[in-house]
């Protein structure tokens, strides 16, 4: 549960917040410097993904995880005396090697070492807890070198957590018609869709003033985020330890496509709620996944395609709009709804 949620709670208040204040303040927000150093963070963050994945080695998962926590915790550090463009690249490349060597060594060792019965609730908690903290007033709205020191915080947590686990379940799993090459491909394009749509819809809350004000700006907004996560984590962890993995996604998933149709000026009361459910669904599933099958291979795939390809899709999207519009939201759901079909399609040719 610790390093579960000290992934999740380094991605959400370093990558996505922390080192963009820290670029911005020293660099100035203009576009042609932040993409191209987010473009390394995105491409490093591949390549963690696939050298954990080619290098993993049960006896050597734990040394993997605290390697990917140093490169994160050097990283936020790095991060705090930035001045340039050349330190600001190596923070980019130390934070996405760090995340891709500690998701895919994470999900690969995870159901080794807690077992099947627990997961889902295991990763629920620690998911909810990422973002719940995250969330919190304080910590949400901090400046940079708050955010970067509550990033090492984190991974510290993190790393001692990490050496705690001990892979003492064995490594195979029953054969399960989610694991099949043709289900592989769907969850793929499940989640990727998920993905670009859940990071379209943050950058234009983030980017529009209007809806950043109605949806999580003031102390009282942000705890009731905050408590959000953190109880719909939990259930959907509950959920997915009961089979429920279609149906918790498929549920995460309306929500999401529902607050983005709903996002425009002023938004609805209750969007922001739905959003953040939709969003801690989709993020306790999308660990889970990869975890419950421990094949590395497979979290790399995730987390490389559907992880960073699918943020950096959205994110680019969305750039320079005040709100999703029906073709993005509807090409989004499509693809989904693809995904499920196709899915529904292998496993009733099976049965």
């Amino acid at each position: 549960m610790t390093t579960v949620a000290a992934v999740y709670a380094y991605f959400l208040i370093f990558a996505q917040f922390g080192f963009l204040k820290a670029v911005q303040a020293a660099l100035g927000a203009e576009g042609g410097v932040i993409r191209p150093i987010m473009a390394v963070m995105g491409l490093t963050g591949v390549a963690g993904s696939v050298l954990a994945a080619r290098f993993f080695a049960e006896d050597k998962c734990r040394h993997w995880l605290a390697a990917g926590f140093g490169c994160c915790a050097v990283a936020a550090v790095g991060s705090l005396g930035g001045k340039n463009p050349t330190g600001f690249y190596v923070v980019a490349g130390l934070t996405g090697l760090g995340v891709g060597l500690a998701t895919v060594t994470l999900a690969a060792m995870l159901r080794r070492s807690v077992g099947d019965e627990s997961l889902g609730k295991i990763i629920g908690l620690g998911t909810g807890l990422a973002y719940g903290i995250c969330n919190l007033p304080g910590i949400f709205d901090a400046n940079a070198a708050t955010q970067a020191l509550v990033a090492i915080l984190a991974v510290t947590a993190g790393w001692a957590g990490g050496w705690r686990l001990n892979p003492r379940f064995p490594p195979e799993q029953k054969a399960d018609e989610e694991y099949s090459k043709p289900v592989v491909a769907a969850w793929v394009l499940v989640f990727a869709a998920i993905v670009c749509l859940d990071s379209a819809a943050f950058y234009v809350v983030q980017h529009t003033p209007a809806l950043r004000e109605a949806t999580w700006t003031g102390s009282a907004r942000l705890a009731l985020n905050a408590g959000t996560h953190l109880g719909v984590a939990v259930l959907a962890g509950w959920a997915l330890d009961r089979g429920g993995l279609g149906r918790a996604v498929g549920l995460g998933a309306a929500a999401l496509l529902l607050a983005g149709g709903l996002l425009d000026q002023p938004a609805p009361a209750g969007v922001g709620l739905l959003y953040v459910a939709g969003v801690s669904i989709y993020s306790t599933a999308l660990v889970y996944y990869p975890s419950r099958s421990g094949r590395p291979g497979l979290a790399a795939l995730v987390y490389a395609v559907a992880g960073w390809g699918g943020s950096a899709l959205g994110v680019g999207l969305a750039e320079g709009q005040q709100e999703l519009s029906l073709f993005f939201i509807g090409a989004a759901g499509t693809i989904i709804l693809v995904g499920f079909i196709l899915r529904g399609l292998d496993h009733w040719q099976k049965t």
